[in-house]
């Protein structure tokens, strides 16, 4: 919480809130502070392909603002060196609060992007239902952070116009500065297939598995809570076909606010 990433905050258990009582008081969110809350939704549009000689399984994301302050991600670098990530938490009367160095902002060379990425936002995983063990990880090259994705569903009252709406600094490789972020109310949306939302399950034994999207993975970012920070679906995956056929995915549940995804 207080932007170092992979401390582990006192009186938080895995996903549970932050038991502000029995932490260092420097911790807890002041009341003037308009923090942000990503609200991860379940993962949707599953579906499998082929992709030359593997099997890749896709999927499509939606992280929403449900907070009372916008995610505000602010990079900066000296000439040459790295993009450095602030979190700019606002607070009522205009002041400001910066989280510093959250993660790293990486400009991505290729179609259609061609703009800085901030890395350290929404992971995604697949694990074994039995033992919750990691089966394979995402190579996800990052997140442009903006507005134009769309509101939040159901929509919040009081959402506003959309404050981020440019392309996260595109076509500016050598910027020294970049801003980025998701106003309240609003989604950060990627689709299945779409640089990274996807799986390589080539290789996937036939079973049940969990589905899990993170978002604020490693807690670097200050938020009002982190329990709705994963959702899941729990999946059957079989293969009638052998090794050489395309794997079968069926969606037996969703979990809107939990990573664990079991049978009722």
């Amino acid at each position: 919480a207080d932007g170092r990433p992979g401390r582990p905050i006192e009186g938080t258990d895995g996903l549970a809130d932050p038991d502000w009582a029995h932490t260092r008081r420097a911790l807890v969110p002041r009341p003037d502070e308009r923090l942000p809350d990503l609200d991860q939704r379940a993962p949707s549009e599953l579906r499998v392909v082929q992709s030359g000689g593997s099997f890749r399984f896709g999927f499509a994301s939606s992280t929403e603002n449900r907070g009372v302050g916008p995610l505000v991600i602010r990079g900066s670098r000296r000439a040459g060196g790295p993009m450095i990530a602030d979190q700019v938490v606002e607070r009522r009367g205009g002041a400001t609060l910066i989280v510093r160095d959250i993660g790293r902002l990486h400009y991505k060379l290729h179609s259609p992007h061609f703009h800085w990425h901030f890395q350290s936002f929404v992971r995604y995983e697949l694990r074994r239902a039995a033992d919750f063990a990691l089966v394979v990880r995402d190579r996800k090259s990052g997140f442009c952070l903006i507005d134009r994705w769309g509101r939040a569903y159901p929509r919040m009252r009081g959402t506003g116009p959309p404050r981020f709406v440019g392309d996260c600094g595109a076509g500016q490789p050598d910027a020294r500065r970049v801003l980025e972020g998701t106003s309240v109310g609003y989604v950060d949306r990627y689709p299945a297939f779409f640089h990274g939302q996807e799986l390589d399950v080539s290789h996937l034994p036939a079973g049940r598995y969990v589905l899990v999207h993170r978002a604020n993975p490693e807690r670097a970012m200050r938020e009002l809570r982190y329990s709705n920070d994963a959702a899941s679906v729990l999946l059957r995956v079989t293969r009638p076909g052998g090794r050489a056929a395309a794997p079968r995915v069926a969606v037996l549940r969703h979990c809107e606010t939990s990573e664990h995804c079991q049978p009722r």
